[in-house]
């Protein structure tokens, strides 16, 4: 006869394993705004820093905004191009603050995973403490060949290992 056996958690366990699981939740980043396409909202929920080759003789990261938490992705930034992740904004910058490739995945414009240059800016671009935040907007509407699009994003995320 087999016995089973029931363990108890204290509170002080139970909130270590809650703590735990928040945790692993914090690596998806944090974002708010907006980001349109074709007048639907995307419904972001991840943020992740992943790094790129030095672009212009600065340090440059990669960072994949998303529907879908693209944290545990061995490559966020194709996986969004594919529409794998959901909605998907991908921007690659420099430690000067200098966007140097943006690409547009929203799910509602027919054209979605195209490479935009000069529409997207950044203020309030921080790297420090382990950090990455800012600000990403376009002024106002784009269109991309009757696809039309539209970005105002808070994102803070963890930088990646070197």
């Amino acid at each position: 006869m087999s016995t089973l056996r029931v363990r108890r958690f204290s509170v002080p366990a139970a909130a270590l394993l809650v703590g735990l699981a928040l945790a692993d939740a914090a690596d998806a980043g944090s974002v708010s705004g907006k980001y349109l396409g074709n007048g639907r909202a995307a419904k972001l929920t991840s943020v992740v820093v992943v790094p790129h080759d030095d672009w212009s003789g600065a340090q440059a990261w990669t960072i994949v905004v998303s529907e879908k938490d693209a944290s545990k992705a061995k490559q966020p930034d194709f996986d969004a191009q594919f529409g794998k992740l959901g909605d998907a904004l991908v921007v690659a910058v420099t430690e000067k603050g200098e966007i140097f490739s943006v690409q547009v995945c929203h799910q509602a414009l027919d054209k979605a995973g195209f490479s935009s240059s000069g529409t997207l800016e950044a203020e309030r671009l921080s790297i420090a403490g382990g950090k990455l935040s800012a600000r990403f907007f376009t002024d106002g509407e784009h269109e991309f060949f009757g696809d039309r699009w539209a970005v105002d994003l808070e994102i803070e995320a963890d930088l990646p290992k070197r």
